[in-house]
């Protein structure tokens, strides 16, 4: 039996899954971000921007509204982005390849 960390992981992932079904052209927007936040660069916790991801920040919004992806930190010169749940992500990513 599945405890319910698992079934949310599991759904998360479907989530994930369903996402890039409907929107491809994400495919390596998250491949980038999963890159950036592991490596030692981002290690500071901020985040990641448009830029590090190769995606315009108004099609950063939708994986904000979908849930894939936070907002870090705003201020009046930079929005960055966190993967609420980077695992799952990256699992999503692997799959799908």
């Amino acid at each position: 039996m599945e405890t319910k960390v698992e079934e949310e992981r599991s759904a998360s992932q479907e989530k994930v899954k369903l996402f890039l079904g409907r929107y491809p052209e994400y495919e390596k927007t998250l491949r980038l971000a999963v890159a950036h936040e592991e490596s030692a660069g981002s290690s500071d916790g901020q985040g990641w921007q448009w830029h590090d991801v190769d995606t315009h920040p108004t099609k950063l919004i939708r994986l904000v509204t979908e849930g894939i992806a936070k907002i870090s930190l705003r201020s009046r010169q930079a929005t960055y982005y966190l993967l609420r749940e980077r695992g799952t992500v990256k699992k999503s990513l692997k799959e799908i390849c």
